[in-house]
């Protein structure tokens, strides 16, 4: 999976035409394979931009940000990207005419070990759901599958299960580099960090950590995409994706199964209803 030439010539294109005003992509470090965002401002620094299997990050989250907001952009997406980018426009984070999208239909990135990342071979939607240009072959919606380790952690007894939490809260550091780099925490000022709310807990603590990352979790319910840019973020490279995918699960499960940003305008499982809805919560 190598699309570099073609998203160089767009960019050059759009640039030339005077259709953008900056172009966010990806570029080698120079140092390694490994790939790191780029934000292009100029017709002559389009050669810097690059996309193949290393390509892993979600470039939407810097849409988020003063110096993108009211300028027009280009930008690459993968399946899970985009579907963070439905997520924000239909939240109002982004203006559609401001954009302009290179959709990827992708093959899968892989991760440190050379080997394709989990959250690729459990992927429902590798291709853009949302575009103004895709390279590569669509191969379409696949069939959801349970995450890997949340099938895993199932078959442990709850006491077990509790022991693990508390080993990976116990190594947070309260830096909050899972929130800035999710395309889709966008609150200039967190509920966490309110010193005036209820739900305030500075303390670098395990509890406090632990109030933290559910409180959290549970904002993005129903709106996670999988990205892991949260994960890839983490210096102390916490498995995130548990607490998110075990919420994917259950939504799925319940909200008539529900898959963040797959379709334009969605608004997001809590805003789902039926009447075949389980009650069984009412007391």
């Amino acid at each position: 999976m190598d699309y570099t030439m073609q998203i160089q010539d767009t960019a050059a294109r759009l640039f030339s035409e005077e259709k953008i005003d900056l172009f966010i992509g990806y570029r080698s470090t120079g140092f390694d394979n490994n790939q790191v965002p780029v934000l292009i401002h100029h017709y002559q620094d389009v050669e810097q931009l690059v996309f193949t299997d290393k390509s892993v990050f979600n470039l939407t989250n810097y849409l988020k940000y003063e110096y993108t907001r009211n300028k027009r952009v280009g930008l690459v997406v993968k399946g899970c990207d985009s579907r963070s980018l439905n997520l924000m426009l239909t939240e109002n984070q982004v203006k559609r005419e401001n954009l302009f999208i290179i959709g990827i239909a992708c093959e899968g990135v892989m991760n440190e070990q050379g080997e394709k990342a989990q959250n690729c071979v459990e992927c429902v939607m590798p291709d853009a759901v949302i575009y103004d240009e895709l390279l590569g072959a669509p191969t379409g919606q696949r069939e959801y599958q349970v995450n890997a380790d949340i099938n895993e952690l199932a078959e442990q007894p709850l006491i077990e299960r509790g022991t693990h939490f508390e080993e990976i809260f116990e190594n947070c550091i309260r830096c909050n580099a899972c929130r800035h780099s999710c395309p889709l925490c966008y609150c200039n000022k967190c509920c966490i960090d309110q010193e005036t709310s209820t739900l305030y807990q500075g303390s670098n603590t395990t509890s406090g950590a632990f109030h933290a990352l559910m409180t959290w979790s549970l904002h993005l319910a129903g709106r996670c995409v999988d990205c892991r840019n949260c994960e890839k973020a983490c210096p102390s490279h916490l498995p995130l994706h548990l607490l998110h995918k075990q919420n994917e699960q259950v939504i799925y499960e319940n909200f008539q199964e529900h898959l963040a940003g797959m379709i334009k305008d969605d608004r997001g499982a809590f805003y789902k209803y039926s009447m075949s809805d389980p009650d069984d919560f009412i007391m």
